[in-house]
């Protein structure tokens, strides 16, 4: 090797090195920060997961100081004396150019800005999954998230099960499950059983019979299944929120304090989310792989506000719009939008948390990034935290 390809690798490894140097120093000085977490969501329709309309739900968090969200804010050049609503805005070229400003702002950053996805459809089937067969399974001894069986399970049966079964009997079948968890009536239970049974008879696939099968077998345990789930576990807003706890956490190692814009949903759940903000207990990890997480969250202080009260708020709100826009689009393939192409080329894909409830074809360890190497049962040890009274 020459002289000249000598030097110049050498300082290809001398840049990286101070790249490197040069992140661990701002990572180092975030963690001796306590900021405020600002957090607004979209896309949130109740039980109505199967909303055709608003197929996605997004929870955006921001920790931008007050003049940096004016800041942002000023980008929209919205003419509302009271605050700006990306419904608005996009309706408009001067609103829609105003959107691209925004979004493309450098302020618009994975280090200002989080953003947790769910694809409402997928969660429905993740839910499948992880209410119903990964309880029956666990009851055989049977670990289901190791090495990521779970969400494997769940990426083939969203898509095989409209494929072999057909889309609209898959709908009515979503929305027979979420009625069942809602109401846990007799009733309801042979409603969603008899939708499954009717998309067997209709399979174009024998061999996916074994997959609807696996759904069907738990019929037999479904009461002692539902005696253990809240009405509350499909609510997409609290993996969401817990998520986005859980990301932060990992940067300010001294915590956070949380300003949640108005939500019905997470304001019924506030008692019991606080139970995982007890920093009196000893800090814990918890399961597998990639998805290993630390309790407790790190959230110092919980509070609601109006969007009206903080511009931050209202900057989360234009983020999570935006977000829930851009994979809306996306998920029903309607990509040749003007509005949707300006937020596929702007910084909003770069904020979308890796923990995002989101489909993928992969169905491998490997290719799932959850090749298991240790660690506790996520589901287990959450219980366990809650009821231990391990104080540091």
């Amino acid at each position: 090797m020459g002289q000249n390809s000598q030097a110049r690798r050498q300082a290809k490894i001398n840049k990286a090195n101070n790249a490197k140097k040069r992140n661990q120093a701002r990572l180092n000085h975030l963690s001796t920060i306590t900021p405020q977490l600002f957090l607004d969501e979209s896309g949130h329709t109740g039980h109505n997961l199967t909303d055709l309309d608003q197929p996605i739900f997004t929870l955006a968090g921001t920790v931008h100081s007050a003049a940096e969200a004016e800041k942002l804010l000023k980008l929209l050049n919205c003419k509302s004396p009271i605050e700006a609503h990306f419904k608005k805005l996009k309706k408009t070229k001067s609103g829609r150019e105003g959107i691209a400003k925004f979004v493309n702002s450098p302020l618009i950053n994975f280090d200002c800005v989080k953003v947790d996805l769910v694809n409402k459809d997928y969660f429905i089937t993740g839910k499948i999954v992880d209410l119903l067969i990964e309880t029956m399974l666990h009851a055989r001894g049977v670990d289901l998230y190791i090495n990521g069986q779970n969400i494997a399970l769940a990426n083939m049966l969203h898509y095989c099960m409209p494929q072999f079964c057909g889309q609209e009997n898959v709908v009515q079948m979503q929305q027979a499950f979420v009625l069942m968890i809602r109401d846990q009536t007799e009733a309801r239970i042979t409603q969603f059983y008899d939708m499954l049974e009717r998309m067997k008879r209709l399979c174009s696939y024998t061999e996916f019979h074994k997959s609807l099968d696996l759904i069907l077998d738990t019929r037999d345990e479904i009461s002692d299944i539902l005696t253990g789930i809240d009405k509350s576990a499909l609510d997409p807003s609290i993996p969401a929120f817990f998520s986005q706890c859980v990301l932060w956490g990992d940067i300010y190692k001294k915590g956070f304090h949380i300003i949640h814009d108005d939500s019905k949903s997470i304001e019924r759940q506030r008692e019991s989310l606080n139970l995982f903000m007890d920093l009196r207990k000893k800090t814990i990890e918890i399961g597998y792989d990639r998805r290993k997480f630390k309790l407790p969250i790190k959230g110092l202080s919980f509070n609601f506000a109006g969007s009206h009260e903080h511009a931050q708020i209202q900057v989360a709100d234009i983020i999570s719009s935006a977000t829930s826009y851009w994979a809306g689009c996306k998920a029903k393939g309607q990509v040749n939008d003007e509005l949707y192409d300006i937020l596929d080329n702007s910084n909003i894909p770069k904020l979308v948390s890796k923990n995002s409830i989101w489909p993928s074809t992969n169905i491998s360890p490997t290719e799932l990034k959850t090749v298991y190497s240790g660690g506790l049962n996520p589901a287990n040890s959450t219980a366990n935290f809650l009821i231990s009274d391990n104080l540091t």
